[in-house]
């Protein structure tokens, strides 16, 4: 038994044994992910067994990054004072408590946020990768009876799901862990920012980002960009660090990162290729090959990505296509995307969450980078680990970018996609800074943007904190209904929406939308005689008639005439009123009498 134990040992040992294994993952994984699995059974894996993939990915990335900081040499740049660490971590509360102070915790992209939520819910209570269609309260529990596979990564949700099971499930914890995530993305910029030219350089990126209002929006949203983000930094910090002191821990820790950040969001499976050549780089400066057991797992722990992809490549429904698009991705939305681009991030609108600082800066210092990036390819090997793992990085950026800007709906200037522009952002600041630590060779072009920064910050972003007409796209009239019925009697009520029934559905409220209200007039009337409900509601718009002032109820949102609503309030938003009322009795038309002649069966119309 021990010679067997010994045998094996021996066998793992030989790196041409664990390159097999690895190649035999990889090749396993391409097959199950691309060609061997259905995508009827690619959709039901991810519903029921994703949930279970990504908490063994999270507990192996949480314990490697255990191992990884028990073993870590220490830094070799030079130690920063007690009076540097307080001015860090003092910026860094301020700016955090900037942005979530700026705005109400509420979602800033309509369907996409509620959406992420659903799935957090049935992760948390059923531990399925679902998002609610249906749900009913049935004997004081509230179930979720319909669901299906979403289109969006599911890491962000999962986190949230996680919060659900440690506090217990509340709507708020999406806005918490996002309230959580700020500060430790702007943690993380500083650190990476002093791995590339010290600690002065780390507090020119904490202000330049913490100065964008795209990046502070989301401290108080649902959305999974900060998520991404954060996942984005952290890989980039544990690739240098794999760089500077190549180990199987580092390594460990770097590519279970990556398998996380690949479930981040769409396009973030594309840093899998840097984490890849980062991985040989370290090989190269080592002098051998370097392969800890998690590595041979990673293929197939991204093996979700794969099928959710084919899922979604295979369901045009959820593609959300508008009128003008005929496919998600074409060469021909390029140039507009790149002029929506270009004006949001010149542009000195207030009701852009920009940054012209940061833009100016940022797109001469890009520019810089790219050719210094070109002239230093052949010399990489002398890089430091920071600077190669930013350069590795940065190509993912910009591949991430240019798909971005051939997605049907991805003009910057529209509110809803500006958030596609974090991962450039991140990259723009890192190229400044690197910039300004040349030019600090000459001048104090470090200090001075530092300055620079702070001006902006306190002269411009504050305004736009203030106004942040970017998060004003329709969520506002949800959120006035959502606490207008959160502040009335409890009891059991079910809500007839014209917008979503999605908002209802996480307050465990039965919701169902005023078209599927029109078809069940039978049921409505049931269960207001049998009082199955303490009330139902209805939402509707209204919009004016006339310059006198006179509305009426938006066309598709009107029900039937035997629907007798008690309106209870309505408030005015624009140029629009949102109105809640009250169904008060439903008088069901009596069904039409079917003639039938003597001697013939009377003809029963098909269902």
């Amino acid at each position: 038994m021990n010679a067997s134990i010994q045998r094996l040992t021996q066998l793992w040992s030989r790196a041409e044994i664990r390159l097999a294994l690895a190649g035999v993952a990889g090749l396993l994984a391409v097959y199950l992910g691309f060609m061997g699995v259905s995508v009827a059974a690619a959709d039901r894996f991810i519903k029921h067994a994703g949930y279970y993939v990504m908490l063994a990915s999270f507990g192996l990335f949480l314990h490697a990054l255990w191992r990884w900081w028990r073993w870590r040499p220490a830094f070799e740049g030079e130690p920063m004072t007690r009076r540097q660490t307080w001015v860090v971590l003092l910026t860094i509360a301020g700016l955090s408590a900037l942005a979530i102070n700026a705005e109400p915790f509420w979602s800033k992209v309509l369907n996409d946020e509620f959406v992420l939520q659903s799935t957090a819910f049935n992760m948390h209570f059923f531990r399925d990768v679902a998002m609610m269609v249906r749900g009913y309260d049935i004997q004081g529990v509230f179930l979720s009876t319909d669901s299906y596979l979403d289109k969006r990564p599911y890491f962000y949700p999962f986190l949230i799901s996680l919060v659900h099971d440690l506090t217990g499930y509340r709507p708020l914890n999406a806005y918490l862990v996002n309230a959580v995530l700020m500060p430790v993305s702007l943690g993380l910029i500083f650190i990476f920012a002093r791995l590339l030219a010290g600690w002065r350089s780390g507090m020119l990126a904490l202000l330049l980002l913490g100065a964008l209002p795209l990046l502070g929006q989301n401290a108080t949203g649902s959305g999974m960009e900060l998520l991404n983000i954060v996942m984005i930094l952290a890989t980039m910090i544990l690739a240098a660090e794999y760089l500077r002191a190549p180990a199987g821990e580092s390594l460990a820790a770097l590519g279970l990162a990556a398998v996380l950040l690949a479930q981040a969001r769409y396009e973030s499976a594309l840093y899998v290729v840097p984490v890849g050549m980062v991985m040989l780089a370290g090989w190269w400066r080592a002098g051998r090959i370097i392969l800890p057991w998690p590595l041979l797992l990673i293929p197939l722990l991204l093996l979700p990505v794969a099928l959710q992809n084919k899922v979604l490549a295979n369901s045009p429904l959820m593609w959300e296509l508008t009128e003008k698009a005929s496919s998600r991705f074409s060469l021909s939305y390029f140039p507009g995307n790149l002029a929506g681009a270009w004006t949001f991030l010149t542009s000195p609108n207030p009701m852009l969450a920009n940054s012209r600082l940061l833009s100016v800066v940022g797109l001469i210092a890009l520019a810089w980078g790219g050719w210094r990036l070109i002239r230093n390819l052949p010399h990489w090997r002398t890089a430091t680990p920071a600077a190669l793992a930013f350069a590795t990085f940065s190509l993912a950026i910009a591949a991430n970018t240019l798909l971005v800007f051939c997605y049907y709906w991805s003009s910057f200037m529209d509110p809803m996609a500006a958030r596609f522009a974090l991962p450039m952002h991140v990259a723009m600041t890192f190229c400044t800074v690197l910039l300004m630590a040349t030019l600090d060779r000459w001048w104090p072009a470090t200090k001075l943007l530092i300055a620079g920064s702070l001006v902006f910050l306190l002269g411009v972003t504050t305004s736009r904190y203030g106004i942040h007409g970017y998060s004003h796209l329709g969520i506002d009239e949800i959120e006035w209904e959502r606490r207008f019925v959160g502040a009335r009697p409890p009891g059991k009520r079910i809500v007839i929406s014209n917008k979503t029934t999605l908002i209802w559905l996480l307050e465990k409220t039965p919701s169902i939308l005023i078209g599927r209200a029109r078809l069940v007039p039978e049921r409505l009337a049931y269960q207001l005689q049998a009082h199955d409900f303490t009330e139902i509601l209805v939402t509707q718009g209204a919009r004016p008639t006339s310059v006198e002032g006179n509305f009426e109820i938006t066309p598709a949102d009107r029900l039937p005439p035997g629907f007798k609503l008690e309106l209870i309030a309505e408030k005015r938003f624009g140029t629009k009123i949102d109105r809640i009322s009250r169904l008060v009795a439903v008088e069901v038309p009596p069904a039409p009498a079917v003639e039938s002649k003597p001697g013939r069966a009377a003809a029963v119309p098909a269902d």
